[in-house]
């Protein structure tokens, strides 16, 4: 996409994930034909039958939607990063889960930014005061921050919502070296978000106009 070259300062580090979830298991097999191999899904569900149907070869899964607690067993084995963890609970549950499992589970922190009320995620301030214990499970590695910014926000609102979450990002990779990642930007505003340092952008049927 020449859209990351021309809007983010550093297009190296930037990885484009195909949002899936609206298409099937059959042209979902398409896409993978046309060379795509970087998929994110928000069922937990889809994303086992896609992964039993199509396969991990050479292809990396994320998961990006809300994740329940009893919906963890069917990605813990083969997921390469949940972005979704938005919440200390759901943190404890799937490092529980990938303890049970043998695993080491990348994972990025839902953030909060805007404090919007229907959103899900954790708030700054709040992850700011008890950040220790984020880092502190042994089968859940924090490796970045998510963010959404809300649906009706100006792209003025849009672009302080996602300095905020590029400062934070600064902040605590000064503490964890490892803390690299910052999933934001979706079809609506991620020229913004690579303006702002992210480094993964969701992408979904745009990339086909």
């Amino acid at each position: 996409m020449e859209d990351i070259k021309k809007y983010s300062s550093n297009p190296g580090k930037v990885k484009l994930l195909f949002v899936s979830k609206y298409f099937d298991v059959c042209q979902h097999k398409e896409i993978v034909k046309m060379g795509y191999n970087y998929f994110g899904e928000n069922r937990a569900q889809l994303y086992r039958d896609k992964l039993n149907e199509i396969g991990n070869n050479g292809i990396k899964w994320d998961f990006i939607g809300r994740l329940q607690k009893n919906k963890i067993k069917y990605i813990i084995d083969s997921v390469n990063l949940i972005h979704s963890i938005d919440s200390y609970d759901l943190l404890l549950e799937i490092n529980k889960k990938a303890a049970e499992h043998g695993k080491i589970v990348n994972g990025l922190l839902q953030i909060n930014v805007s404090k919007e009320e229907s959103k899900a995620g954790i708030y700054i301030d709040d992850f700011e005061k008890n950040y220790k214990k984020y880092f502190s499970q042994g089968n859940v590695k924090i490796i970045g921050f998510m963010t959404m910014a809300p649906f009706l926000a100006t792209d003025c609102e849009i672009d302080s919502y996602f300095k905020k979450m590029q400062e934070l990002r600064e902040k605590f990779s000064k503490k964890y070296d490892y803390l690299t990642e910052l999933s934001m930007g979706m079809s609506n505003d991620y020229k913004i978000a690579l303006k702002n340092g992210t480094t993964i952008i969701r992408i979904g049927s745009k990339l086909f106009e």
